[in-house]
Order: structure tokens, then sequence, then C-alpha cells
């Protein structure tokens, strides 16, 4: 009987055992995501190979620099001011410290002197805003006339994103006008002004320090008193553009404005060429002439041509050159060559790739991690770049990513925390706001996969009947318990037959022995 006992013990545990681990497995959600604990961090381009003497090379933006007046020189004359404004492009977090001119073999003015000057905002708050710079130069006298490029660098302090200031520069560009005396020709006295740089015919047509076109004339009857050619010179005046900002790839409509600033010459039959000699700019009609016929002594005429950029140009100014062939209407002839500093813009193009959520689903007062790559596809950089999130699903605090430059990426991590249902779409919203490189702000907007729903948790161990649903079988989750608790019943009550009926025969043994007394069995003939 005790042996019966212990394995009475044995068969319950064995059965307790079976119940329990069939409840365990038909318990468990059907769904449940599993939690994978990842580590992304963000990273942007930092620019440190830009690093030098005059520290990071910083935004165009930062810094602005304007002229009142239009600068003109005359080759060789001496020592005159070239004078400009330096401005904070933002004065809480930008402050100004030193402007001074790039000395190499471009520079059209002699290198003594205020060449190497350095003008410095110092301790002056004020200045720091915006400081006045002033440089008495001498122009060279080996110059060409026409526009020539002076760069002046620009160093400044910006406040970086942990309240650290940190040392920039960036290099700007003043284009000055350079002109000279009308050359004589030979075997006549027409053609030319003597004399010395101070300038001033006295038929009006001198020379007045603007930057004009100008030649070699020919004597044909239209000299003088004095015998000289009295020559007319245009002066441009500005251009504008249509669309006003230039994008790569794009057809643009360019008017130049010429102003013919002699008093009594005027400009007639004038042919003129507009390009540039790598191809960045083509004319769309396939001929880059432009004919004017006729401008009046100190009165204004355009030239307007239509034209095309590559779709590969870098984001930086192009160089146009304009160059003309006219007469002053009596056949004295002139020739003339000048440039444009024209920008050209690149098309921002941003994409997002390798959107992952962890885990794949937050409950409401959950938090969870929403990690993707940010491609800057295009060719200029984007700055300052901030990620968001605008969606009542999640609360989140913005994430900075920093500087994208071209072809490259960034990586972005947003700590979300789950508030309101959306299983119906599954979706967030997140915006990407940027600055191109000329702080213009922009930004990019695009929904990700993010599941927010109740708190699954805190149902796990409550009533399952009330939230178990159907499998994609379409067989209901209570059958297959149902069932499984049957298949339990039916083995408890196989072994409890078994049981007795075994039970029963070992009864049956104990009696057939009673009969049997002990005399009989010694008396028994085997």
């Amino acid at each position: 009987m005790k042996r019966w006992t212990n394995k009475k013990n044995r068969i319950r545990k064995t059965l307790m055992m079976a119940l329990l681990c069939s409840s365990l497995v038909i318990s468990i959600p059907v769904g449940i995501p599993v939690v994978n604990a990842t580590d992304a961090t963000s990273t942007a381009e930092s620019g440190d190979d830009d690093v030098d003497a005059n520290g990071k090379l910083g935004k165009n933006s930062d810094i602005r620099i304007s002229v009142k007046d239009s600068v003109s020189y005359k080759v060789g004359e001496k020592k005159k001011p070239l004078s400009f404004t330096v401005k904070s492009g933002d004065s809480q977090n930008i402050k100004l410290k030193s402007v001074y001119p790039v000395i190499d073999t471009a520079f059209p003015f002699e290198t003594s002197g205020d060449a190497y000057k350095v003008v410095s905002a110092g301790s002056d708050e004020e200045k720091q805003k915006s400081m006045e710079a002033s440089f008495k130069l001498a122009a060279r006298s080996d110059l060409t006339t026409g526009y020539q490029s002076v760069r002046f660098v620009c160093e400044y302090r910006k406040l970086s994103s942990d309240n650290t200031w940190v040392d920039y520069y960036v290099i700007k560009t003043i284009n000055v006008s350079f002109t000279g005396k009308v050359d004589q020709p030979a075997g006549n006295g027409g053609g030319g002004s003597g004399g010395d740089d101070d300038g001033g015919d006295d038929d009006g047509g001198d020379d007045d320090g603007s930057p004009y076109y100008g030649g070699s004339g020919s004597d044909d009857g239209g000299s003088d008193s004095s015998g000289e050619v009295s020559a007319p010179k245009l002066l441009i005046t500005g251009y504008d553009t249509k669309p006003e900002k230039i994008m790569a790839g794009e057809k643009f409509t360019l008017t130049i404005h010429l102003r013919n600033t002699s008093k009594s010459t005027a400009v007639c039959n004038g042919k003129f060429l507009i390009g540039n000699e790598a191809g960045n700019f083509l004319p769309t009609s396939g001929s880059s002439a432009v004919f004017i016929e006729k401008i009046e002594p100190d009165k204004t005429g355009d030239l307007k041509i239509e034209m095309k950029t590559s779709s590969d140009l870098a984001q930086k100014n192009y160089s146009l050159v304009v160059k003309g062939d006219f007469d002053d209407g009596k056949g004295n002839a002139f020739t003339s060559s000048d440039s444009l500093s024209i920008p050209v813009y690149q098309e921002v193009k941003l994409a997002v790739t390798d959107v992952s959520m962890s885990p794949e689903m937050i409950g409401i007062g959950m938090e969870g991690n929403l990690m993707f790559t940010i491609n800057n596809q295009g060719n200029a950089g984007v700055y300052n770049v901030m990620v968001s999130v605008d969606d009542p699903a999640v609360t989140c605090e913005d994430s900075y990513v920093g500087n994208i430059a071209a072809s490259s990426s960034a990586y972005a991590t947003l700590n979300l925390v789950g508030e309101k249902d959306n299983s119906d779409t599954g979706k967030i919203k997140v915006t990407i706001t940027y600055e191109d490189a000329e702080g213009t702000a922009g930004k990019f907007e695009q929904e990700m996969e993010c599941f927010v729903g109740e708190d699954f948790m805190s149902d796990i161990g409550g009533d399952l009947e009330d939230d178990f649903e159907e499998e994609e079988t379409g067989f209901p989750i209570w059958l297959l318990v149902l069932l499984a608790v049957l298949g339990i019943i039916l083995i408890v009550v196989i072994i409890v037959l078994i049981v007795r009926q075994k039970k029963k025969k070992e009864a049956e043994l104990f009696d057939d022995e009673d009969e049997y007394g002990e005399d009989d069995i010694e008396n028994e003939d085997f």
C-alpha cells in the first residue's frame, strides 16, 4: 500500500507539471515583440578638415560685407582708400574679430603699407557687431583694365551648441574696377587722351573713375579740336536674373544693365558675346551673341539672354565673361571685355533610410528609440540640421544632428514616449529642418513607422478570455485552450482507469490467498 501511495504521488506531480506547462504555453500572447537593447548615437560632420590658423572655415552667411559706393581705381594710381563695412550675421551668437586682405599673386595692389594692415574689433562690443574697415592701397601698374577680385579674410567667434565660443573665418570678395587711358593709334593724333592720371578731357568724354568698357579706337573724322577721339565708355551698373535664385541645371534669363558714361559719344552697333569658358553657362538659343543698336551719351541700355547652367555645378560663384565690339557711329571701332560674378545654387535633396524602432511597439507612457539615416543626395552641404516630431501619438525632445556635407550621411536617434494610441496608422510625422549655405531655412517631412498602443504588459496574468484574439488560421484561441484542457482530462481519466483496474486485480489476488489455509498448502500434492 505504501508503494501504491508513492506511485500515486508521482502521478499527481506529473499531471501538475503537465498542466502548468500547458497553461504557460497557451497563455503567451501572439505577436509580443522581443525587445533588443540597441545603442545608437547621433553623428554629424564637424568639418575638422577645414581647421587652420584662423580657426574653422565658417558659413558664408555668418558675415556680411557691404560697400557704399562703386570701387574704382586707375591702373598705376597712387594710394587711395578702399572702404567697406563688415557686419555680424547674428549679433547675439557671432562676434567679429578682425579683417585683412589676402595677399597672393592675384592681389591687384602693391604689397606695401596697408596691404598688411589688420583691422581689429578688439573688445569693443559695437565693433564686434559691425565695424568699418578702410585700406589705403596703390593699384599695380601692370594691370589690365576691367574688374579684379580683392579677397579679405574675416575672422569671428561663434557660440556653439555647448555654449562655448569657437573661432571661425570666411573669405569675402569685393570686385574692384580698374580703368586706364584710351590708347592713341600710331600715325595720327586721335584715339587716346594723353595727360596724367587725374583724367579730364575737355570734351566731356573723360574717364570719370567708373568701371567701363574701353578699347582701342581709330580716327576717322571723329576727333575734336585737340585731335582726340572721344571714346564711348560703358559702365555695368548691375544685372538681374529671372528666377532671382539660379539653380544648377535650370534655365534663367540674364539682363545686364549698361550705361554709356560718355557725355558726347554714342555707343553704336554693339555685338556682345556672353559666356563661360568652362561651358558652365550655355545659351538656350545656341548663340551667345547679343546685339544692341545704340546707347546715347549718358543713357542706359540692356543686354538680355536666356541661359542654362550645368546640373553638376557646385554651389558657388561663377565668372561670366562679356566681350563686345562696337563703334561710335563715326567709323571708330572699339572692343571691350569684362566679367560678372554669378552665384549658382544647388537644390537640397534629403532622403531617409534605415528606419528602425526599438521596441517595435510602445505602450502609452512607455519609452522607445526611433533611429534612421539622413542622406544628403545633393551637391551642396546643409547646416544646423535638427530633427523633431510633430505628432499627438508621442512626445519627443528635438535632436541636433549638425552639418551634413554634399553626398554624405548622418545618423539620428529620437527618444520617444507614447502618449496616444495610433494603432490605426502605426506612423508618426518626423520633421527635419536645415539651413543652406546662405542661411536660408528649409525643412523635410516624412512619415515613419512607430506603433503606439495600450500598455499590453499590464494585461498579462488577467482574464485571458477577454484578450484572446483569433490567429491567422481562423481558430479561436479559446477553442485551442478547450481542446488542450479536454486532452489533459482524457489523460487523467485513462490513468485513473488503469490504476483502478490494477487495484482490482491485486484485491482478487489477496482474496484467493485467503481461501487456502496453511495446512492445505503443506498437504497439497504438487
